[in-house]
């Protein structure tokens, strides 16, 4: 099934057992009564997942929010960490929404553990390394609670993810296959293979460095206050995997963190450095600020797709920078929803 079929594929017509009680006790206060009955028909099936049990009650415990966004908004789901809440599409199919749930609980844990989502705190790189970790265990936690449930026979959560993410999938089951059972050598693999989606890793870099640079420096020109400072914080790849990698049995990711600092695991697209580039030398030119040094740390990858967007001083397009219960703009609305589970 293609991506947008999949996506036609809702569950409107589907019935739901009105008098089912979550298995997990989640905070519903902001969830539509409509729409109750189809959130616990999730978490319940979620539950049977040990990988998934455990997201879901540490954002339980923690009182996220749990609902879905209004009509609109394209990307399947997402965990804030200021409105505490988490929200998914309706008009994904439970399936999919299995695994974005999964990956939506672990992002809050990883709030819970202190991590942090806001722009402009962490040095360029520092930022790169964070987020992208972030990204990585999240989707590493999604798709073994998905193998979870494939091995009690529910098959399509996983079937969905691998449709959806297949460099992901190939490196948890290249892994799961030679290790014969899921532990902390497959999830640590099948995290390193996030980084293998060279493709999604443009559209974050897009969303979580370009866009926000781009609405910075606009708004320098209309005579605002800086936000992004960029040089302020840092963070290892030691740190981040601290926050990331975390489990109940210990934290999963056995190889050396310090490989997050180079190679794929670091690297932005050459448009996107040139882009970067362009940012500081405008602020400089703006308010006086030096560049972030970090980025003279940072490899470069060749282009791997064609991107319509302003340039730095052109008026920004609505994105990321806005409210996530808005509208995305056209173009990063269709890659999210076709490459990202959030």
């Amino acid at each position: 099934m293609n991506i947008l079929n999949e996506a036609l594929n809702t569950n409107k017509t589907a019935s739901y057992d009105a008098s089912q009680k979550p298995v997990v006790d989640i905070n519903m206060t902001e969830c539509k009564e409509e729409d109750k009955a189809r959130m616990i028909a999730l978490v319940n099936r979620l539950s049977k997942s040990p990988c998934g049990l455990e997201t879901l009650q540490i954002a339980a415990e923690n009182d996220f929010k749990f609902s879905f966004f209004e009509p609109g908004v394209r990307c399947c789901g997402a965990c804030d960490e200021a409105g505490h809440w988490v929200r998914l599409n309706p008009n994904e199919s439970d399936d999919k929404l299995v695994g974005t749930l999964c990956h939506e609980c672990r992002h809050a844990g990883q709030f819970v553990r202190g991590a942090h989502e806001a722009f402009g705190v962490l040095d360029v790189r520092s930022e790169l390394i964070s987020f992208r970790a972030m990204e990585a265990d999240a989707q590493t936690y999604a798709v073994t609670a998905c193998k979870e449930l494939q091995q009690l026979g529910d098959k399509g959560p996983y079937s969905i993810f691998k449709d959806r993410y297949p460099e992901i999938e190939a490196a948890f089951d290249k892994s799961f296959q030679k290790e014969g059972k899921i532990n902390h050598q497959v999830m640590t693999d099948t995290f390193e293979g996030w980084y293998d989606q060279k493709r999604t890793k443009t559209v974050y870099e897009e969303a979580y460095q370009i866009e926000p640079m781009t609405k910075e420096i606009y708004d320098l020109m209309q005579g605002k206050e800086p936000t992004l400072f960029y040089n302020k914080q840092t963070m290892s790849g030691k740190e981040a995997i601290a926050l990331a990698g975390w489990t109940k049995d210990g934290n999963y990711y056995v190889n050396d963190p310090d490989r997050l600092e180079s190679g794929k695991f670091l690297d932005v697209a050459e448009q996107a450095m040139s882009d970067m580039k362009d940012f500081f030398k405008l602020r400089k030119q703006l308010t006086g600020m030096e560049a972030d040094p970090s980025l003279d740390k940072i490899p470069t990858r060749p282009d791997t797709m064609i991107r319509e967007r302003p340039k730095m001083g052109e008026k920004p397009m609505a994105g990321m920078f806005e409210k996530k219960e808005q509208k995305l703009n056209p173009v990063m609305n269709k890659l999210l929803a076709a490459r990202m589970g959030r």
